[in-house]
């Protein structure tokens, strides 16, 4: 009888480590979109908290910036000062109208979403705005981004793009 079980838990044992094998791109598939959704989350509370470290930090070293109708900007510290006068005028508040859809492409991601955002402006606050920032009391817009791993294998907003819709 023992005979017998050996060679059948060497079977099941090996069918079991080809399913995991196989199955392991799809969990990691699975944890990448978990974590680039997570990044998402984190910009929303960054941008309603008006948290410029907080948004940069999901920012890639490479960032493009492309509002519509006007110059982008590239680098993550050219966004950072394109932040500081939005952030010190107002405040936002954040509606997902579509959520993210995500489509993985290797070691980058094409990311698609409609947010609503409310701008509610400080009164007391004196400072220009920068060509490409939102200044309208309500902006609705498709967002397509594109996100790749950094250095250290975090996902990070790569290509920050958006169309404004009616």
């Amino acid at each position: 009888m023992l005979v017998t079980r050996t060679p059948l838990l060497a079977a099941l044992f090996a069918v079991t480590f080809a399913m995991t094998s196989l199955l392991s791109p799809v969990a990691h598939a699975g944890s990448d979109h978990e974590e680039i959704l997570a990044l998402y989350q984190g910009w929303i509370r960054a941008v309603e908290g008006s948290d410029i470290d907080g948004y940069v930090g999901g920012l890639h070293p490479d960032v493009s910036l492309r509002p519509p109708g006007v110059p982008g900007l590239d680098g993550r510290d050219n966004y950072r000062e394109f932040l500081g006068p939005v952030f010190e005028t107002a405040r936002y508040e954040i509606t997902i109208d579509t959520p993210h859809s995500i489509t993985m492409m290797g070691d980058a991601a094409v990311v698609e979403y409609d947010y609503t955002i409310r701008r509610i402006v400080d009164a007391g606050a004196d400072a220009d705005l920068p060509e490409g920032a939102l200044e309208g009391e309500s902006t609705t817009s498709h967002y397509i981004d594109v996100v790749a791993q950094d250095d250290a294998g975090a996902w990070k907003i790569r290509l920050h793009s958006w169309s404004m819709t009616l």
